[in-house]
């Protein structure tokens, strides 16, 4: 399938795959969509994916390949086919690309690589391609297994990026839960009032508003192996009243960090306005929860444990627990969590923790770090 791009119109058609969807800086698209619609998404033309397709396939016949185009659709149709190539845009330009590395992974291979090292980053195998010599393709059929073994080429992060590479597999991951939106809790504080970034708990009173926010977060490096972006998902746990339990909400579901962003270490907007719209004095703390994609049948569980006060005078003596469990999403598992004190976190934001620090709003913020997850935790307090 690869070969069709030795056509400079389908590798120019590649790069305006991009932006199909939301995340231009990569390209992720369904060939079985591609040959439904025989149509580029952007152009509105004839596919030129498509028609190098077939031209490709009466290649192959002319060389004497007993190949049918039909055969090949209906595999990509049943299995949903779909494109990666997560370093192409911005690396390189579709004129001047003279060879191209075809490649494509399995969930198989994957499962198989991370059961026996769960750090795994991440390889496909995949061939290279002489995009200038008419005659350079593969004949699988009449290829022998020396041939396969000796051309064969393992592709990762570190390659793609100097080479031009695309990934070919069924990369659908299910659908899952949609985003429940951030905590509420009442009350807001979307007032005439002033608002400050940081007080001390004792300089609060009952008509205090506290509001978290967490405007940019990012990756140090892609979470996922090779060649899948990472979708995050943020979970936020919170106590209610004595008598009940904790509640939880995401503030975002399922964002996509490319791993170009992750890569170059790239701040990304968070998707919420914030993460608890009024932390109220009640709630001592709160468990923060990050979830990312793994290829994996199983669901993940986390219990998180949380305090309240059962005495909103503020008595710390009068103190009990609350838990919940979260997760359980098919395929998403724990990145990293922590539990943030509510007067510790509003009393100095601006600290470094030993991360170092980010600008938001021309104020400098200490980052915090779960993991491979760097995010800023800005309160908005209306006293």
């Amino acid at each position: 399938m690869g070969e069709v791009f030795k056509d400079r119109e389908a590798l120019r058609e590649l790069f305006e795959l991009a932006e199909a969807d939301e995340h231009k800086e990569d390209i992720d698209y369904s060939l079985k969509r591609l040959f439904e619609t025989k149509e580029n998404p952007m152009t509105r033309q004839r596919s030129a994916i498509v028609n190098a397709f077939y031209n490709n396939a009466a290649n192959h016949r002319a060389s004497g390949e007993d190949l049918d185009p039909q055969e090949l659709i209906d595999f990509i149709n049943v299995n949903d086919i779909s494109m990666l190539a997560p370093y192409m845009i911005g690396y390189f330009h579709p004129d001047s690309i003279q060879e191209l590395t075809v490649s494509w992974w399995t969930e198989k291979m994957e499962e198989e690589a991370l059961a026996v090292n769960p750090e795994w980053e991440g390889e496909t195998p995949g061939y290279r391609l002489r995009l200038g010599e008419d005659r350079n393709f593969i004949r699988f059929r009449k290829s022998s297994a020396n041939y396969f073994t000796s051309n064969q080429l393992l592709v990762g992060d570190d390659y793609a990026v100097n080479n031009p590479t695309v990934v070919f597999g069924n990369f659908e991951d299910g659908i899952l839960p949609p985003d429940d939106g951030g905590i509420g809790g009442g009350g807001s504080n979307d007032t005439l009032f002033p608002i400050v970034n940081s007080a001390r708990c004792q300089d609060l009173n009952s008509n205090s508003i506290v509001r978290l926010t967490m405007p940019k977060f990012r990756l140090t490096s892609s979470i996922r192996a090779w060649p899948h972006p990472d979708r995050m998902t943020v979970v936020v746990v919170l106590g209610t009243n004595p008598g009940g339990s904790a509640y939880e909400n995401r503030p975002f579901f399922e964002a996509e960090v490319t791993r170009g962003a992750a890569k170059d270490q790239r701040w990304i907007t968070s998707p919420s306005s914030f993460l608890v719209n009024n932390w109220q004095n009640r709630q001592v703390d709160l468990a923060f929860v990050v979830f990312n994609r793994r290829p994996w049948s199983g669901k993940e569980e986390y219990n998180a444990v949380v305090k309240i006060k059962t005495d909103e005078s503020g008595n710390t003596n009068t103190e009990i627990t609350q838990e919940l469990t979260i997760g359980g999403w098919q395929r998403s598992q724990v990145h990293g969590n922590a539990t943030f004190n509510r007067c510790g976190t509003i009393i100095d934001p601006f600290r470094d923790k030993g991360f170092g620090s980010e600008t938001h709003q021309n104020k400098s913020y200490g980052i915090e770090k779960l993991n491979k997850f760097e995010f800023l935790l800005v309160p908005e307090i209306t006293i």
